[in-house]
């Protein structure tokens, strides 16, 4: 390996720009393989998962937790049941200070239904008190600090001001349909006191989605087989039943995402893996053939050294399996680089791709294996062509000095035809998903809003309305809402059955409660007032809620048992809720005096200025009222970028993977310029002495590079297709095709291309034409 050594020595470019490509692009792989590896085996640690079901009910993939026990005492195929609630926050005291856990509420059989891991404590046992707490790992050494937990009590105020017990120790949820940021777990009795209306003691099960319901069945049976009649029995037992009913396995309900589920649960589109994974493997395949046309492009400088090797005996295999081995080094070396890069660039992506990354924590003897594997298969394909090369010309040509010339740049031009046709592709994915962005969030969505500081409440009614008082007397604040529910976030759900024209209707209704400063506050355009006050038990509703209801002008009815219809207020012009994404709904506005609202958000309106200083101000102002209770304060504006986040993440990791594959494209096409120029030497000679000039040559070497990316169309468009349909399809957002994309995506690719040629072929063309036909 000493020649191979000194060869990289004396070509530094070479060098670099080989390890470079590789390294980056390994990164990305290693990156992109665990995310992958992660998404396809999430729950793979569930004993029963081939058993184990969520039940949906309808567009749904939560229902009511009495829904289980019902379930199996009417149908022998369920052998048990579990249901839980994730995502409750309530605080503790600490040393007098207040700690925020995330809850998660679950039926007491939850360590016996599931195979996560208790570090202490026994599954049958652990929550068999009401007043029984499970913490995760990480949980215990933050209340605790390391020392023993087992035992220690807990005391919530706001969970009926009871102390709990710790009775379990869990390792941390990791790779899960349940969040990652679940710190603990108690009964779900306790919901009663966090949330009335999804306690077990509410027999009408009014909260209709409020737990997960996951059934298990014996082995080799489907209870989708049974799922008409579990529909009509539903129908018959629950207000909300009747809808389709179907059973998804457990593990494929990580990737069901055209299933609703409104409780926060981990979900991934599968369309969005996919897409990464193509992504990554286009992004190595660029960087081999990268290593593929440098490698090519250096033959001629190493041909004197394999002809004399082969004039001393070695064979034609002896070249081709020594070049093999220097590929091999050289990619081994660019593994532990990307190796190091993607553990470096690990909590970038995880925040990217919105999953955990555990490049070090997933690695085993398998995984190790098949990094071996894949370093030795890559380094056959990186090395194949190269080799063959070197090994098959007769030494004497390389003697003779017709080896140059014999060599053709065949392989280096579909190589590079190739990379420019999936930069031109990615380019135009990208460009794509930016102006489609830019089209949502410049979308009317039906209401307006200006500077609004949302807080959640910390703190009695009384209190709430004490820091209101004093708060308006703030110079810069114009209006202060107590509500339940925004624009944002949607309200809360109600589901009425309305008798329409001989027949009832099922009315899913977005429901919102507030002071009148609401409709000022979101500029909501009220287009009938029938001066019906609260007191009539009367709401406004929207205008496509009225036309859903035909006939119907003044009093809205409900079949349902024991609930009551209401009377209409007035009408409203329809509003986007949550994001222009989402399909228009019905909706309903009841006004209350603020001392009635028990809000969800008290929501600040300020005028222009300061906002930081402005937020400050209140935050402390509040703290002075709420004490040291914790609570949360954000700009309005910046939880409606939140509702797009998922786009904003895509547009920039594709924007990554773009940039990419711009840098190794440019490094591919340097390499087939410096190789094509090299052999168009001596021709370039022989014009220059018959008149041509230096920038006619120039323009011929850019001639041949436009006419490569003319080709590479063929490539970039099936690519670009494929890609624009995909995006489509994750963010569901419907508008015309700007045509300008595609062109901008060539025309940048072409400019680029052109001038990195011009700029490496100025010293080429200017040559004195007799050095090199010196060399001749």
């Amino acid at each position: 390996m000493k020649t191979y050594f000194t060869f990289l020595e004396r070509n530094k470019l070479f060098t670099f720009v080989n390890v470079a490509g590789l390294s980056i692009s390994l990164m990305f792989v290693l990156l992109i393989a665990n995310m992958v590896t992660r998404q396809l085996t999430v729950e793979k640690g569930q004993r029963d998962a081939d058993r184990t079901f969520v039940l949906t009910n309808g567009q749904f993939a939560n229902a009511h937790y009495l829904i289980g026990e019902k379930l199996q005492s009417r149908y022998p195929e369920v052998e048990d049941w579990c249901s839980y609630t994730p995502g409750y926050v309530q605080y503790t005291l600490i040393e007098e200070k207040p700690v925020n856990i995330k809850l998660l509420t679950t039926r007491k059989n939850f360590f016996e239904f599931f195979s996560y891991k208790l570090i202490e404590g026994n599954p049958e046992q652990v929550l068999l008190s009401n007043t029984s707490i499970v913490l995760t790992r990480s949980c215990a050494n933050m209340l605790f600090g390391g020392h023993p937990a087992l035992g220690k009590t807990l005391h919530f105020p706001g969970i009926n001001d009871q102390t709990f017990t710790v009775t379990g120790i869990m390792e941390d949820f990791n790779n899960a349909i349940i969040p990652d940021n679940i710190q603990a777990i108690i009964p779900y009795e306790n919901t009663e006191y966090i949330n009335g209306t999804i306690s077990i003691k509410d027999d009408r099960m009014s909260n209709a989605t409020s737990a997960m319901v996951f059934i298990r069945c014996p082995k080799g049976v489907d209870p989708n087989e049974k799922a008409k009649d579990v529909s009509a029995y539903l129908k018959e037992i629950w207000w909300f039943g009747g809808k389709p009913v179907s059973f998804i396995p457990l593990r494929d309900f990580y990737f069901a995402t055209n299933v609703d589920c409104v409780l926060p649960m981990e979900q991934y589109d599968i369309t969005m893996v996919w897409i990464i994974l193509t992504a990554g493997v286009l992004i190595l395949l660029m960087a081999v053939f990268n290593y593929i046309s440098m490698s090519v492009a250096q033959t001629s400088y190493r041909a004197k050294e394999m002809a004399t090797r082969r004039l001393l005996g070695s064979s034609r295999p002896d070249i081709f399996w020594r070049m093999i081995a220097e590929s091999a080094l050289l990619t081994f070396t660019a593994f532990l680089i990307g190796f190091l890069l993607a553990k470096a660039a690990e909590p970038i992506a995880m925040d990217l791709l919105q999953v955990k990354l555990d490049l070090i924590g997933d690695l085993t003897i398998g995984t190790l294996l098949i990094y071996i594997a894949f370093i030795l298969l890559l380094s056959y394909l990186s090395g194949f062509i190269p080799a063959t090369i070197l090994s098959n010309y007769s030494p004497l040509d390389v003697v003779k000095g017709t080896f140059r010339r014999k060599t053709k740049t065949i392989y280096l031009r579909i190589l590079n035809i190739v990379q420019n046709g999936l930069t031109i592709a990615m380019l135009t994915c990208a460009l794509f998903l930016s102006v489609q962005l830019y089209r949502i969030l410049h979308e009317p969505l039906g209401y307006t809003y200006g500077n609004i500081l949302a807080l959640t409440p910390a703190g009695e009614n009384e209190t709430l309305l004490a820091f209101r008082n004093e708060a308006l007397k703030l110079p810069f604040v114009k209006r202060i809402c107590f509500t339940q529910g925004t624009p944002r976030d949607g309200g809360n759900n109600n589901t009425m059955n309305v008798p329409i024209q001989g027949s009832t209707k099922s009315m899913s209704f977005q429901c919102f409660i507030a002071d009148s400063s609401f409709i000022d506050m979101f500029g909501i355009q009220i287009t009938q007032d029938y001066q019906l006050t609260n007191d009539d038990g009367a709401w406004m509703v929207s205008e496509n809620a009225l036309k859903e209801m035909p006939g119907i002008t003044n009093y809205v009815p409900n079949t349902r048992e024991g609930k009551r219809g209401f009377y209409i207020s007035g009408v409203f012009k329809d509003f986007h809720i949550r994001s222009v994404m989402d399909s228009q709904r019905p909706l309903r506005i009841q006004i209350r005096d603020v001392k009635d609202v028990h809000p969800w958000e008290i929501l600040i309106e300020t005028n222009d200025g300061d906002l930081a200083d402005y937020q400050q101000q209140l935050n402390t102002l509040y703290e002075s009222f709420v004490k040291d209770i914790p609570y949360k304060s954000r700009w309005y504006h910046n939880q409606m970028r939140d509702q797009y986040k998922h786009l904003f993440r895509m547009n920039k990791l594709i924007g990554i993977f773009t940039g990419a594959a711009f840098l190794i494209s440019l490094l591919g096409l340097t390499a087939m310029s410096i190789y094509f120029i090299a052999q168009r030497k001596r021709d370039m000679a022989i014009r220059k002495v018959f008149g041509s000039s230096p920038l006619e040559e120039q323009k011929r070497l850019m001639s041949f590079s436009l006419h490569s990316i003319g080709i590479s169309l063929l490539v970039a468009l099936p690519l670009a297709i494929t890609g624009v349909r995909s995006i489509n399809n994750i963010i569901e957002y419907e508008s015309t095709f700007p045509w300008w994309v595609p062109i901008a995506s060539v025309l940048i690719v072409s400019l680029i291309s052109l001038v990195s040629v011009y700029l490496i072929s100025r010293k080429a063309t200017r040559e004195n034409p007799v050095e090199n036909l010196k060399t001749e």
